[in-house]
């Protein structure tokens, strides 16, 4: 059993934090954890975010303040190399989840392509640079059919990057218990035939649920498409959430 998806932007870099998600993850009998930082935590990230800095005042004040608790990819590589020279019973994997802006394609593979990292994470929290999950209210005299249009675009668009090893909870987009007039299994089925097709692993992610909704994991199966389990923990009770379960319900539908 696997926990591909473990945030540890609570507390410090040292090993005696890192080793409370370790220890949690023994208990909870995972075989495998990735640990890792949302891109946005990383000042060597930012450059990717000036677009949406600017969108509005309140994503602004959102930069401005991860700002200032920004560290820098090298501090967390150390940590990184720091861990992987010590022996512990289960495997422990480092990665990013990395924004995915596509006007920064260029500039994140960049930034990603000496292979350090273990699993590299693609995300969409960011539609044109707007950010769709943090409010409901910003739904508000929004086109609901075009969000949904851009927002499985620029999903697309991440999968044939070629950056990344996981597409993080590709279902983000209903969060808010809003959707789109029209039926999303034309639009699950492409995605999951992109997602097969680029050898992406489809992230089943448990912090809500376990994973995505059952007309998406339906076609996802009948496609074939490779699943990977994460708990998007970002406090350490929260490492190995539900993960038997989702990992139970990849092998038996």
């Amino acid at each position: 059993m696997k926990d591909l998806h473990i945030h540890i932007e609570r507390g410090p870099y040292t090993t005696e934090w890192i080793e409370q998600f370790i220890s949690k993850a023994v208990q909870q009998n995972l075989d495998e954890i990735c640990l890792l930082e949302h891109s946005i935590r990383f000042s060597d990230f930012h450059p990717t975010f000036k677009e949406a800095r600017e969108y509005s005042r309140y994503q602004r004040k959102w930069f401005d303040g991860k700002e200032k608790s920004a560290h820098t990819l090298d501090e967390f590589k150390a940590l990184a190399n720091e861990i992987r020279g010590r022996e512990y019973p289960i495997k422990v994997s480092f990665g990013l989840e990395i924004c995915w802006f596509e006007q920064h394609q260029n500039f994140i593979r960049n930034l990603t392509s000496d292979g350090f990292f273990d699993y590299l994470i693609g995300s969409v929290h960011w539609i044109d640079n707007w950010t769709f999950n943090q409010r409901k209210y910003q739904w508000l005299g929004k086109d609901f059919n075009h969000i949904y249009k851009r927002y499985f675009e620029m999903q697309n668009s991440l999968l044939q990057s070629g950056i990344f090893d996981i597409v993080a909870h590709p279902d983000l987009i209903t969060c808010h218990g809003l959707y789109p007039s029209y039926d999303l299994a034309d639009t699950y089925m492409e995605f999951c035939k992109n997602v097969k097709a680029n050898h992406v692993l489809l992230e089943m992610n448990t912090s809500k649920g376990l994973g995505v909704n059952k007309q998406f994991f339906d076609i996802a199966k009948e496609v074939g498409v490779e699943f990977s389990t994460g708990s998007d923990a970002h406090r350490v009770e929260d490492v190995g959430r539900s993960i038997k379960t989702v990992t139970n319900l990849i092998s038996h539908r």
